[in-house]
């Protein structure tokens, strides 16, 4: 006779549909959760995959088990939709526990020594406990990368390169800068110092909150790197405390082309022109 793993395996692949049907409704009226048909027809397909994969995974040893091959959303539909993670494992949770009950009063489970039931209940409840991980771990990485592009393109909108004419352009910094939000400002002015063939980009510092030594290095890193590209630079709107911040961490702005303000950088710069 099969023991109980093996029969409860075939259980829920043959019976998936049927325990889909009875058990979804109930979790959902538990929890006072409404879907429209788009969202419950995927928690349905979702439920009878999970099933028959906890199927598969009570025919392997425990220490077998793969919470990778366990997920759930397994496609980000529920969070394209903005389903809260929580939601998603409330409706794992108690569908794991109305399964269990549901395999509490089935004779498979009548049938068998005490000691097998607690092990293969033990097994299901690992198995979602898999799913539940998965999911979580696939919605955080989800969510974490989804939070690094809208910044990336936070940084690269909020400090775009605004040309002045077909060879001058200027740099407006606005905020605080991270080393990383720096790092995507100065590829994005690179490209634009390049694409446009700039003779003269104006790096203004007006709107800029902070200013310490960590800057201060990266400032002059792009300064020497847009020298070597043939671009001449202009640095504008500096105040008091960041020379004396500059003149602490050893950087010298007499390096460089500096004035107050870029109104007065243009004129005197454009009128030498002349």
């Amino acid at each position: 006779m099969e023991n109980l793993n093996a029969r409860l395996a075939k259980y829920f692949k043959n019976n998936q549909t049927k325990l889909v049907n009875e058990l979804l409704p109930q979790t959902l009226d538990e929890l006072e959760i409404v879907y429209n048909d788009n969202d419950l027809n995927y928690h349905f397909e979702m439920l009878r995959l999970l099933l028959d994969r906890v199927g598969e995974s009570l025919l392997q040893p425990p220490e077998e088990m793969s919470a990778a091959e366990i997920g759930y959303d397994t496609e980000n539909y529920l969070y394209s939709q903005g389903v809260l993670l929580k939601q998603t494992v409330d409706v794992l949770s108690v569908f794991r526990l109305s399964l269990i009950k549901h395999m509490r009063r089935s004779d498979l489970i009548q049938e068998a020594e005490v000691e097998e039931g607690f092990l293969v209940t033990e097994q299901v409840v690992t198995a979602f406990d898999a799913a539940i991980r998965a999911t979580t771990d696939s919605y955080n990485r989800t969510k974490e990368s989804e939070h690094e592009e809208m910044e990336k393109h936070f940084n690269t909108v909020s400090s775009p390169v605004v040309l002045i004419d077909e060879f001058q352009a200027v740099l407006p910094l606005v905020g605080e800068f991270s080393p990383e939000r720096f790092d995507v400002v100065k590829d994005h002015t690179l490209h634009k110092v390049k694409e446009h063939g700039l003779r003269l980009l104006f790096i203004d510092f007006s709107g800029i909150a902070t200013f310490d030594e960590v800057f201060i290095n990266d400032l002059f890193n792009l300064t020497k790197t847009i020298k070597l590209l043939g671009t001449r630079t202009v640095l504008t709107g500096i105040r008091t405390e960041m020379a004396a911040a500059a003149i602490q961490s050893e950087m010298n702005f007499e390096e460089l082309e500096t004035f107050s303000d870029l109104k007065q950088a243009l004129i005197t710069i454009n009128d030498s022109k002349v």
